[in-house]
């Protein structure tokens, strides 16, 4: 049909035709013409790549770079989108560093969607505000801000709310991982699950994980369903980790050497750092002081092939010109999505791929992480993209007594600050474990043991002191301990956690030292220590003389904890490392027995847990844990590196003030108070 003169041409023995005309010999011909509009409406219009289309019309409002969107600012994520809208593939996993930009690429994906092909969208978080916080400052403004993308604002207000986003051709549903409602009847062709190892492991009691319940949304679409499922990783069995890994595909991101034009995959390995061999003028091994190089900003990458180092600016270079490839066969992306038609696609992107993350801050990460758990772990989460996985559990009693140094039992290191104690209540006496700490978190075991009764608790606690080494009959007293307060019946008339709480309230205290009840945590906490609400009565009903409050301890974090910093005692490449937890010389196998009762395994659902398979006696290690819990930051009053701060601050001022003291702490006739809080006596 012409349409500047357009003919419809009507068979005369059509038997709608009216009879007047049906006897007409010649053709009817009716001419009209199609305006502007109508043409527009008809006319097909040319699908762009994701990639393109992004760049003709998405707007970014949430960035420090707001305006139209540019491929150049993260070019590793052009492949992620294009990809996505490849016709084999149905679901995509993107396990990344944080704030590589994989939600705003996900965001692209919804807006392709919406411009080219429509479909009811539901998008998952972890929890109901960070889903309306996205919707409102994400996703909203992504539709309001792209001229194309306003098309098809509905204009009712109600079109716009927290929990959906109504377009007049297609619905975007906002849900969260705790709510079955929010995820539940949505027929949906598109599905996105953001930060799912941030997931609640189950949406309900009776009902399965928030991921599959999102999946079982897109039955009625099969055939035609893209599923996004997108998070930084946690620990192994964690989401993310295990639908990257049950990808048919996983692709790298290679980059271009500017210098010699070689394709590589950047790996950690070639992140470099200022290297000395002698210590610098304030004594310290500038190498791995990560104070030294977070100031001087001293990292750089080096390329593989011609050993040239790229700073930031070359970096982004290599990685504008570079391009995904498979693991297994290095095939390009495109290439092999054409050879092998996948449906599950995975991408990995570690944070140095990222122009807004320099090199320094992957280098201090990775140090501080060497003699800090909690720090490795974020290092291997942040900036590696893999799950953290407890690889320091110790393999035999040899290795652990391998930690003993030459420091007699008994005795306090030179260097140590604190004196620390952990104590596990028994039916039938207690085991205690005595650590000294130095200031940057390094601890020797000085003393271990077993008491009878609770006179014989009170006389070891109260009256006890250690000589420090080299100080020249200086001593040193218990600052701070921690006593568990779980256990069953003792006694007809009352329980050890009862006896154990009576106990402390009567000592409390006492001699100026820090006593607190502690019980092991049923659950998992945020953090390793949670203090609970003040306790006025015991479970029975007695009322007690006064209120306490009971520190509870994540027995899971504890124990990665202890294992962690065992592991650098062990290591002769980490021993000089600070944190380290070391033994002393006599420590022997009734020791390193306890230590050695539990092991890590995964449960029925994937999850890392410490089990007591044959019930060995595992009390030490219980009271090594509740002294080291005494020195973390999270501990009434502060942890260690507090009390190292106020120490030094004392050291050079000379200051006394109440306020700088343990709360609790009973006045003594000592000169100095503050030394007291460290238990020094003579110094």
């Amino acid at each position: 049909m012409n349409t500047s003169n357009p003919e419809i041409k009507i068979a005369s023995s059509s038997p709608w035709l009216p009879a007047a005309l049906s006897s007409v010999p010649e053709e009817i011909r009716y001419t009209f013409r199609i305006s502007r509009a109508e043409r527009k409406i008809f006319r097909k219009r040319k699908k762009l790549r994701p990639s393109r289309w992004c760049e003709a019309n998405r707007v970014v409002t949430m960035s420090s770079r707001p305006g139209k969107w540019k491929n150049s600012n993260a070019p590793y994520l052009a492949g992620i989108m294009d990809a996505s809208f490849y016709q084999s593939v149905r679901e995509i996993t993107t396990c990344a560093a944080p704030q590589t930009g994989k939600s705003e690429a996900v965001c692209n994906c919804i807006a392709v969607a919406a411009d080219q092909y429509p479909g009811p969208a539901l998008i998952v978080f972890p929890d109901e505000k960070t889903s309306d916080d996205n919707n409102t400052d994400r996703y909203q403004p992504m539709i309001t801000s792209s001229p194309r993308l306003r098309t098809y604002m509905t204009g009712l207000r109600d079109d716009m709310s927290k929990k959906r986003i109504g377009l007049v051709h297609m619905p975007i549903y906002f849900g969260w991982a705790g709510s079955v409602a929010s995820m539940a009847n949505k027929p949906c062709r598109y599905a996105v699950n953001d930060e799912t190892d941030k997931y609640r492991e189950t949406a309900s009691k009776t009902e399965t994980s928030a991921v599959l319940l999102t999946k079982a949304r897109l039955t009625t679409y099969e055939g035609q369903e893209k599923h996004w499922l997108i998070s930084s990783p946690s620990i192994e069995s964690g989401p993310i980790w295990k639908y990257y890994n049950a990808a048919q595909v996983r692709f790298d991101y290679w980059v271009k050497c500017p210098f010699c034009g070689s394709m590589q995959r950047m790996m950690f390995s070639g992140i470099k750092w200022a290297r000395k061999e002698e210590p610098g003028p304030d004594g310290k091994i500038h190498s791995e002081d990560p104070d030294v190089i977070e100031q001087e900003k001293a990292a750089w990458y080096e390329c593989e092939a011609c050993g040239k180092h790229w700073n930031e600016y070359e970096r982004n270079i290599a990685v504008q010109n570079g391009h995904w490839r498979d693991r297994e066969t290095g095939l390009e992306l495109y290439d092999y999505l054409h050879k092998n038609q996948p449906s599950k696609i995975a991408f990995h992107i570690p944070s140095w791929l990222s122009q807004f993350v320099p090199f320094w801050k992957v280098a201090v990460s990775f140090l501080r992480g060497q003699s800090d758990m909690i720090e490795f772990k974020d290092f291997c989460n942040k900036h590696l993209a893999e799950p953290w996985k407890l690889t320091v559990t110790s393999k035999s009693e040899d290795e652990i007594l391998s930690a003993r140094t030459d420091l007699p039992p008994q005795t306090v290191p030179e260097a140590a600050i604190a004196l620390t104690c952990g104590i596990d209540v028994q039916k039938n006496g207690f085991w205690f474990c005595v650590r000294a700490w130095g200031p940057d978190m390094t601890s020797w075991l000085i003393h271990y043991g077993y008491l009878a009764t609770w006179e014989d608790v009170e006389k070891f606690l109260f009256s006890s002191s250690y000589p420090v080494s080299g100080q020249g009959g200086n001593m040193m007293k218990i600052f701070r301990t921690c006593i568990d307060t779980g256990g069953g019946e003792k006694y007809e008339s009352m329980t050890m956690t009862e006896e154990t709480i009576l106990w402390i309230l009567k000592n409390r205290g006492r001699n100026g030292m820090s006593l607190w009840g502690t019980k092991g945590s049923s659950t998992d906490l945020p953090t390793m220590l949670k203090l609970g609400p003040e306790i006025l009565s015991t479970h029975s009903g007695k009322k007690l003389p006064s209120g306490i409050r009971i520190l509870s301890v994540d027995t899971k974090k504890a124990k990665d904890q202890y294992h962690f910093r065992l592991k650098l005692a062990t290591d002769p490449e980490t021993r000089m490392l600070p944190g380290g937890a070391f033994l002393h010389a006599d420590t022997g196998t009734d020791y390193s027995a306890m230590i050695m009762a539990e092991r890590k395994e995964l449960d029925e659902k994937g999850r890392e847990m410490w089990v007591n398979k044959h019930n060995r006696p595992n009390h030490l290690l219980d009271a090594d844990l509740l002294a080291a819990a005494c020195a973390e930051m999270e501990f009434p009053g502060g942890g260690l590196r507090v009390l190292a701060e106020n120490l030094k601050r004392v050291q050079t001022s000379g200051s006394s003030r109440d306020e700088d003291k343990e709360p609790g702490f009973i006045k003594g006739n000592d000169t100095h108070q503050e030394s007291r809080r460290s238990g020094w006596l003579n110094r």
